[in-house]
């Protein structure tokens, strides 16, 4: 007997799905300076589709200290999960690395990704992927940090 994967068998007609049915949502603009893709995705896990805004937080940290930010919205059925990875350098000192936050649902949450970055003053760009079905994919963001106090650059 052949067993189906819901998510996949009703992950893409869904995830199709999702632009139209939040197109009318207000899309926030980001601060100068950034630039941020709004993640549409399917879950790993129950029957469920999202959106998924991702953010940068800064300045009021120690030591110059980032903290990726995400928005997220997952409708369906069952325990909703999908992991969203980040993958961040900045393009004037080098600096680089990578951070992830498991997004939960149903519902709404704002998720601030643990551990903190350190990414020093400039340009900085990130490559978003998620472990789940998702629109763009990748995904990418970017924005300017300034130099901040205690950040040692």
């Amino acid at each position: 007997m052949r067993t189906r994967n819901l998510s996949r068998m009703f992950g893409v007609p869904a995830l199709a799905a999702v632009p139209l049915l939040v197109g009318a949502v207000p899309a926030e603009a980001a601060p100068d300076g950034q630039s941020w893709d709004t993640i549409f995705t399917a879950a790993r896990s129950g029957l469920c589709v999202g959106r998924i805004d991702p953010g940068i937080g800064y300045g009021g940290l120690a030591n110059g200290a980032a903290l990726f930010n995400f928005q997220a919205t997952l409708w369906g059925v069952g325990d909703c999960r999908v992991t969203i990875t980040a993958d961040w350098r900045n393009t004037d000192n080098g600096r680089s690395g990578s951070v992830s936050q498991e997004i939960t649902g149903p519902g709404y949450h704002h998720y601030g990704a643990e551990p903190r970055i350190y990414p020093g003053p400039g340009h900085i760009t990130v490559t978003f992927t998620m472990d789940a079905l998702s629109a763009p994919a990748p995904a990418h963001g970017e924005w300017l940090m300034p130099q901040l106090p205690g950040d040692g650059s």
